[in-house]
C-alpha cells in the first residue's frame, strides 16, 4: 500500500475534524464529570484527571508549536 502526502486542503480538513473531535470529547467529559459530581457529591478523580491532562497537553503543545514556528521566522 502506498501513501501520498496530504495536500493543504486535506490537512485543513483533518485539522478541523480533529479540533471538533477534541471539543466534543472535552464537552462530553465535562458533562459526565458534572453529573457524577452532582450525583455523588464527590469529585471523580479519574474524570477530572483525564480532562485536565487533555487540556494541559493541548495548550502546552499549542504554546510549544507557536514558539517553535515563530522562532524559525527570526
Amino acid at each position: 500500500m502506498r501513501f501520498q502526502k496530504a495536500d493543504e486542503m486535506e490537512m485543513s480538513i483533518n485539522f478541523k475534524s480533529m479540533r471538533l473531535s477534541w471539543v466534543f470529547g472535552n464537552i462530553a467529559l465535562l458533562i459526565w464529570l458534572t453529573v457524577a459530581l452532582i450525583k455523588s457529591g464527590e469529585l471523580p478523580l479519574a474524570l477530572f484527571s483525564v480532562i485536565s491532562l487533555q487540556n494541559v497537553i493541548f495548550f502546552g503543545s499549542k504554546v510549544y508549536l507557536n514558539h517553535k514556528m515563530s522562532s524559525n521566522d527570526k
